[in-house]
Order: C-alpha cells, then sequence, then structure tokens
C-alpha cells in the first residue's frame, strides 16, 4: 500500500512538472529578417567631363573684333557670332563656316573691296617683274613713273623726262642714249648706269 502511495505521489510530481512546463512561457524565438541585401547602387554619379576651351582671335569685318573663348570643336560661323556677326560690307565667299576652329587661329575676315584688291595685287607684280631684269636692273623703255623713280639719283623730274623722251624718240635702244635726257649727264648718268637696262 505504501509502496502504491509512494507511485502515486511520483507520478503526481511528473504530472505536474509537465503541466507547468507547458503552461510555462516559451522562450520566442525572434528570427530577424536580414532585409536581402542590394548590391549597392553607384551613387557615385557620372561627374562631366571637364570642358575644353580654345581662344580664336576674330579680326576684320565683323561688328565685334576680338579674340573670344570658345569650347573646344567649335566651328568658324560660331566664332562669327561671338564677334556679332559680319559686317555688310564682309566678303563670305570664301569661308568655310563649317570647318572647325583651333586654339589660337586667327580668324580674319576680309571685305569685298580688300578681296578684289589682293585679287589684283598678282598681275601689278608680274608687270613690275617684266619692268625688272634678273639682275634687279629697271627696264627704262617700259617702267612708270614710280618705277623709274626707285632709280638712285632719279627723282620725279627727271622720271618724268624719260617718259616724255621715249615717248618722242620710240624708246631707249641702249643705256647710253639715256644721257640724252636733260639733267642725266656725266656724274648722273655714271650713278644710274649700273641700275638700268633696255630690252
Amino acid at each position: 500500500m505504501k509502496r502504491r502511495n509512494i507511485l502515486f505521489i511520483v507520478l503526481m510530481g511528473i504530472i505536474c512538472l509537465i503541466f507547468s512546463s507547458c503552461n510555462s512561457p516559451k522562450e520566442e524565438t525572434v528570427v530577424i529578417e536580414k532585409a536581402e541585401e542590394k548590391p549597392e547602387e553607384k551613387s557615385e554619379e557620372k561627374s562631366p567631363e571637364k570642358e575644353s576651351w580654345i581662344w580664336v582671335d576674330v579680326s576684320g569685318a565683323v561688328n565685334a573684333p576680338g579674340v573670344y573663348r570658345l569650347k573646344e570643336g567649335s566651328r568658324v560661323f560660331e566664332a562669327i557670332q561671338e564677334a556679332g556677326g559680319f559686317l555688310e560690307n564682309a566678303d563670305t565667299t570664301g569661308i568655310n563656316q563649317a570647318s572647325v576652329l583651333s586654339d589660337g587661329e586667327k580668324l580674319q575676315i576680309y571685305t569685298v573691296e580688300e578681296v578684289q584688291q589682293m585679287e589684283m595685287q598678282p598681275n601689278q607684280i608680274s608687270a613690275s617683274q617684266e619692268n625688272t631684269d634678273a639682275k634687279g636692273k629697271i627696264n627704262i623703255n617700259t617702267a612708270n613713273l614710280a618705277e623709274l623713280q626707285e632709280i638712285p639719283g632719279i627723282g620725279e623730274v627727271k622720271a618724268k623726262s624719260i617718259m616724255e623722251y621715249r615717248e618722242a624718240n620710240g624708246g631707249f635702244q641702249s643705256i647710253e642714249n639715256l644721257q640724252e635726257v636733260p639733267g642725266i649727264k656725266g656724274k648722273t648718268f655714271d650713278k644710274v648706269k649700273d641700275y638700268i637696262t633696255v630690252k
């Protein structure tokens, strides 16, 4: 009988323990979900490339000649715009406004009159060469008033006398004929003979 009582007590104790353990608050396991690690977005914004600049000298037939700072790769027409545009008498026919400018470039805009003068200059040079031989001597039969005055010792008065003589006599046959011109004899002729020729 005592044995049964003991077993009963032990059994009850075990039941109480089990019951109490069931009712005791369980430790909740808190699971902290880690936020999905997203690949770090590169916050680095693409830094704008440093702009390169060039300096261009715009002069001539524009409204505001001067030195202007332009972005590298700029075109001629952009430089003209910076300089206030063309003047009314500017010659634009020979300008390629689409060409790319380079740093330190000088952009010269000519007027229509200047272009015409430049076109005439080659003819003037060739005419002058005809009146001068390879040794630099001046042909007294073809030289004009200004060219005759380039001869040492020949001023405007004597140059006119030379032109009058050759018109009246059909030109000079030799350089010695120059002595027949009034005022060109003796020492004067000796000064000029090495600088003249006839053809």
